[in-house]
């Protein structure tokens, strides 16, 4: 797969913005644009409740949160300027929230990180499925494997803190 990602890279040198962009598709745009959108909400979630983690495990995992988030959000902008797709509001780099402490239990920081991730798969995967350009092709599916581990690693730290609400057992 990484010869026609290299074909598509050897194709556009040279080419202009406008002469790059129809070699990717209208769904494609929206999804580079709608992950964008996507991972500039959830980086401004985790910066709201980042200040608030005091348990050194749920600190790691928001790092490792933002650092997929930046990856990604590196990853769309170099494709968004490539493409000449224009950029959505960036969220403000950091927050001075105030709020009671007592608002933001590890539980509830937890399920924030759970669920922001987790948005992910659906437009990851649907971004996939209806890219016909090697290149954003491939990007999506590197961010589909990043958000798979990043979820892995939420999913067994909820396990070992109880914050995962687990089905009942079935016994046939």
């Amino acid at each position: 797969m990484d010869i026609m990602n290299t074909l598509q890279k050897l194709t556009e040198i040279g080419k202009s913005t406008s002469e790059k962009q129809v070699l990717i598709n209208v769904n494609e745009v929206f999804y580079v644009w709608d992950i964008m959108v996507t991972k500039f909400d959830i980086m401004q979630s985790v910066k709201i409740v980042e200040n608030f983690i005091t348990d050194i495990d749920l600190k790691f995992i928001a790092e490792q949160v933002v650092k997929g988030l930046e990856t990604g959000i590196n990853d769309m902008e170099t494709i968004m300027n490539n493409y000449g797709i224009p950029f959505p509001e960036r969220p403000p780099v950091g927050s001075n929230a105030t709020a009671n402490i007592e608002d933001f239990s590890e539980k509830f920081i937890y399920a924030g990180l759970f669920e922001g991730i987790q948005s992910f798969f659906p437009i990851l995967s649907a971004g996939f499925m209806n890219s016909t350009s090697p290149i954003v092709r491939k990007v999506f599916k590197d961010h589909l494997l990043v958000t798979i581990e990043l979820q892995e690693l939420i999913v067994e730290y909820g396990k070992l803190k109880g914050f995962i609400n687990e089905p009942p057992v079935y016994k046939a």
